[in-house]
């Protein structure tokens, strides 16, 4: 799938120059009513329509809604300036005027109506007044049928030499976006990685387009670099007498503790003054990091302020973008910036998490490749009703220690991430939201859990009928002569609160007992998932907790085992698996039961 983005509020373009690098992102329209920021980015930009107008201007939003809606917008991103958001703030809530600009953007995304919008704002969004806006925010934009998801980033954890917090909100039609999937750069980059190569210029020289006069000596200064023919905007700011003075007396990567209290100022940040360290992220570039009296971004050892160009590399813009403008317009056009390089982060994650997943579709299934956390969210949205639940969650009985099994030195049995790290519990209670008042809802786990999870359960309007054994009748022998042979598995049979629960005892026996005797899998049924469970035994447990064609589902398919129980005997199946191995695994075995496609999940 490819994203034609509108960007709202979008100033000189950072947010859609990170995302435009990207060959699956094409910005085609751009709003702001800052003239020169728009210039900067028609001139960046030359095949991107701009808008230049106030948002807030019926005639303007009618504009930018029509543009859209003609170049067929499907992503439109933006941060709309909002000081609202504060505890004090809380009052008006988002009524507040501070915050309009805010529900400008939400009533374009209401009209526009793409797949997908990002929000980009203070992190005081999410988390001022304990929550109550982020919650109000979530609130709207779910009214509009999106999945929303939000987070607050470090820029510096996505490759930019610069500690900068800023909130995001992502809202999509048809998936979730987890931020915890956001993968880190594998390399922190410092002032000195950006900035070193330009450090020769004193107070008031330098000019719009010159040349390089030192070579780069970082990697990061080589990729700034590229395509870059000359330097633009290495301008340093021609500071007063008092000033330059001031700057004299504070040493290299120092601050304002070296400056007598006289001269000291009344500012109340202990940042005031202070000179940016070498070997460190820059603190957040802000609009005035040209006077060194407001924060911490003074050259690490020259007597100046930071160069537009300096804050451009620490904001992760490369060289060959231009800003235009007068000194204070392109000083608010780099720190108002989303940084290129943690918007790219932001849409390399869309791509991995919303492109590279699967669905597989047959006539009686449905599996996905996906997590089972996000996909919930999916299926509650769509009001999914399953009939059963029958899982075999991640155990989180994972051991790296050593240990003898019989004669033999061996390693603990380790599973893989996705058990060691697994959240046991949470999932339970909004699995239960769309199970069937009359179903059965199966949970497997180790002997450890099973007080845990019957607690779970029992809180989440489920009443517990019966802890069911597996017994295996060909166990693993393990350290013989030191603990009993771990022979039996256990499964959690819960209903809800006055269910009419299905339970087909076959005619031929008086009875049914709590455990079920099978072999480990082995031989051809055995696959290369660790804990695949047994299919005689999943046949066993569906056959008498389900009805032929009812639904089924297994947020934790693994090898897909209940799903070949399930169609084998007429049920419908619904799978969902996070690891992209065992989902293969699973969707061969589900092809050799059922018809079968196979589309994209997004």
């Amino acid at each position: 799938m490819s994203y034609r983005i509108l960007d709202l509020f979008s100033g000189a373009g950072g947010f859609s120059l990170g995302l435009d690098q990207l060959e699956v992102y094409k910005t085609v329209i751009a709003t702001d009513f800052n003239k020169a920021a728009l210039e900067t980015f028609k001139k960046n930009f030359p095949d991107t329509e701009t808008i230049l107008g106030d948002i807030t201007c019926k005639e303007t939003k009618k504009k930018i809604i029509e543009k859209a809606k003609e170049l067929n917008v499907n992503m439109v991103i933006g941060g709309p300036p909002c000081q609202g958001f504060s505890n004090k703030g809380k009052k008006l809530g988002l009524k507040d005027p501070r915050n309009f600009l805010f529900l400008e953007f939400y009533e374009i995304v209401k009209a526009v109506n793409p797949d997908i919008f990002v929000m980009e704002n203070v992190k005081t969004m999410i988390t001022a007044a304990d929550g109550y806006f982020i919650n109000e925010i979530t609130r709207l934009f779910e009214e509009l049928d999106y999945l929303v998801s939000y987070s607050v980033l470090n820029s510096y954890d996505y490759g930019v030499p610069q500690k900068r917090e800023r909130a995001f909100v992502i809202g999509s039609r048809k998936a979730v976006f987890n931020f915890e999937k956001m993968k880190y750069s594998r390399i922190r980059y410092s002032v000195r990685d950006a900035i070193s190569d330009l450090s020769y210029l004193e107070s008031g020289e330098g000019s719009f387009e010159s040349k390089y006069k030192l070579k780069a000596t970082s990697q990061y200064q080589k990729e700034s670099r590229l395509n870059a023919k000359k330097l633009y905007n290495h301008v340093a700011t021609s500071h007063t007498n008092e000033t330059l003075f001031k700057l004299s007396l504070i040493p290299p990567e120092k601050g304002k503790e070296y400056l007598p209290e006289n001269l000291r100022g009344k500012q109340k940040f202990k940042t005031t003054w202070g000179r940016l360290e070498w070997d460190q992220p820059s603190p957040t570039i802000d609009t005035r990091f040209d006077t060194p009296s407001n924060g911490k971004n003074t050259h690490p050892e020259l007597n100046r302020a930071i160069t537009p160009r300096e804050a451009a590399r620490i904001q992760s813009f490369p060289d060959k973008f231009i800003f235009y403008g007068n000194r204070t317009s392109i000083n608010t056009q780099i720190g108002n910036a989303v940084p290129p390089k943690m918007a790219k982060a932001i849409g390399e994650s869309i791509i991995n998490q919303f492109e590279k997943k699967q669905l597989f579709e047959s006539n009686n299934a449905t599996l996905y490749n996906d997590d089972a956390y996000d996909r919930i969210r999916v299926l509650q949205k769509e009001k999914i009703i399953v009939d059963h639940i029958i899982t075999d969650p991640p155990f989180a009985i994972s051991q790296k220690n050593n240990f003898n099994t019989m004669k033999n030195p061996r390693k603990g049995v380790y599973f893989g991430d996705w058990d060691n790290s697994f959240d046991l519990y949470t999932w339970i209670g909004e699995y239960e939201k769309i199970l069937d008042k009359n179903g059965s809802f199966i949970v497997f786990c180790s002997y450890r859990y099973i007080s845990f999870i019957i607690e779970e359960m029992e809180s989440n309007n489920l009443i517990v009928k019966d802890v069911i054994r597996w017994n295996k009748t060909n166990p693993m022998p393990r350290n013989i002569n030191r603990r009993y042979v771990q022979d039996t598995e256990f499964a959690i049979w819960a209903v809800k609160k006055n269910a009419k629960w299905v339970f087909n005892k076959p005619k031929d026996v008086p009875y049914l007992r709590t455990g079920f005797d099978f072999p480990v899998v082995s031989g051809k049924e055995k696959t290369d998932h660790p804990t695949q469970k047994s299919l005689q035994l999943m046949k066993e447990i569906v056959r008498i907790h389900t009805k032929e064609n009812q639904l089924i589902m297994d947020p934790f398919m693994g090898s897909g085992t209940t799903g070949v129980a399930a169609l084998e005997l007429n049920r419908r199946f619904i799978g969902i698996e996070i690891n992209q191995d065992y989902f293969e695994i699973a969707k061969k075995r589900i092809k050799t039961t059922t018809k079968y496609k196979q589309i994209s999940l997004i």
